[in-house]
């Protein structure tokens, strides 16, 4: 799960930068699409915790 999210945060930051900004559909979609698996991960990471 944390290479996809280093892979995510990696295509934002490009799409950011070919794109001009945080406006643009493409790039709302891939952060909201990290932002999945960032809560994921750290419910996952809460759970064990927990555990």
């Amino acid at each position: 799960m944390e290479n996809k999210i280093n892979e995510l945060r990696k295509k934002l930051t490009d799409t950011v930068q070919l794109k001009g900004g945080f406006a643009d559909e493409e790039v709302i979609r891939i952060s909201q699409q990290l932002d999945t698996y960032i809560v994921e991960m750290q419910s996952r990471q809460e759970k064990r915790k927990n555990q």
